[in-house]
């Protein structure tokens, strides 16, 4: 009789821990993909504090060897530039995560509508450090942006 609780309590036992969720495993590309996306949104929605939300209190983004720090700065920057990016898009390069912190590179297009109401495109290449905050939602911390070119027509 003893052998048949023990059975049935380790069978009861498997049984439980069968049912029992497990941690989903974050699958990194949709990870990094869906941080794209939310840059891209952040941009294209023209919203300063939309843009600045993106980041991390304390980021720090350099453009064109500018150094822009804390986000005072990043909303200022917002306010004078979010107006004119129309159509960004962002697309995967490398990246890697560790230590919660994730590191990434990815390439970005968008239109420059210029004093003259003209479109410029424009194109160029991105490194960022995401990490999390104290919401555990991913922010950029750091952001240097390479633009290729801005073609004039």
């Amino acid at each position: 009789m003893k052998k048949k609780w023990s059975f049935l309590s380790v069978s009861l036992l498997i049984a439980a821990m069968s049912c029992t969720p497990k941690t989903a495993e974050v699958n990194q590309d949709v990870l990094i993909d869906s941080l794209l996306a939310e840059f891209s949104t952040a941009w294209n929605s023209n919203n300063p504090e939309t843009i600045a939300d993106y980041y991390t209190n304390d980021a720090i983004m350099i453009t064109d060897g500018s150094k822009t720090s804390g986000r005072d700065s990043i909303l200022s920057f917002g306010r004078q530039v979010a107006g004119n990016v129309k159509n960004l898009k962002a697309s995967r390069g490398t990246y890697a995560v560790a230590n919660g912190i994730i590191t990434g590179t990815f390439l970005y297009t968008f239109d420059w509508i210029g004093p003259d109401q003209k479109v410029y495109p424009n194109r160029g290449s991105s490194i960022v450090y995401w990490q999390k905050n104290a919401e555990n939602r991913w922010k950029a911390t750091l952001h240097i942006y390479n633009q290729a070119d801005v073609v004039q027509n």
